[in-house]
């Protein structure tokens, strides 16, 4: 059960649980992993500063051990900027049966979506877990930086070699490998989607073979 990323993240079992986002981390679940000693992991990239915030004084309350928050580095789609607002209403209009069968209300929508990611960060920065991990991209030097400096380990996400020298390059601390079979959760950044469907086998095989990071396989919305 000792291996290289127990030693590198504090852990007693080299199991990490997947972050969700969307609403479905919590406190109470990250801490379970963590105080049984894995990596309990919180998806905040939906969050405002202040909910992480508060996210992370729930997690202190629950547990003493090693965690990780998990943000999207690129938390804007680059398609929707200028996004033309006929095709906005057409949105609209195309859905809104659907919201009037089940009696709600059509959301506002709009394509004017600022970045959360810098003003997150310095969040995290203040809660100081034990690990920062980040998908759809890589964080500035900056930011790597002042992980570093405080302490806090960094784990970026790889569907493609390419990906994954480009973390190593960065200097991150490990490498989440991310085949096909994670579908949907894929966090490919330097190809399309659809040019990166290496298998997590073989991906892991590439990535020992060409890297000397500590690898972390990830398997649909978990990781092992």
């Amino acid at each position: 059960m000792k291996t290289k990323i127990t030693e590198l993240l504090g852990i007693e079992h080299p199991i990490l649980q997947g972050p969700m986002g969307g609403g479905f981390s919590t406190a109470s679940l990250l801490a379970a992993v963590s105080n049984a000693g894995g990596l309990g992991s919180y998806g905040a990239y939906t969050l405002t500063p202040e909910e992480i915030r508060q996210a992370g004084k729930e997690i202190k309350l629950a547990t003493s051990k090693p965690y990780n928050i998990n943000l999207w580095v690129n938390d804007v789609d680059e398609s929707l900027i200028n996004y033309p607002k006929e095709k906005l209403e057409k949105l609209k209009h195309n859905f809104k049966p659907y919201f009037d069968e089940l009696g709600i209300s059509l959301p506002d929508l709009s394509s004017d979506i600022p970045s959360k990611f810098e003003k997150q960060v310095e969040v995290l920065f203040e809660l100081k877990p034990a690990v920062f991990s980040f998908i759809f991209g890589i964080p500035s030097k900056e930011i790597l930086q002042e992980s570093r400096k405080l302490g806090i380990k960094t784990v970026g996400a790889a569907t493609t070699l390419e990906e994954a020298l480009a973390l190593e390059d960065a200097e991150v601390d490990a490498i989440v490998a991310a085949g096909f079979e994670a579908g949907g959760h894929r966090p490919t950044f330097l190809k399309p989607a659809q040019d990166s469907f290496t298998g997590l086998f073989s991906l892991i095989q590439q990535l020992k073979a060409k890297t000397k990071t500590p690898i972390i396989a990830r398997w649909r919305n978990y990781r092992c």
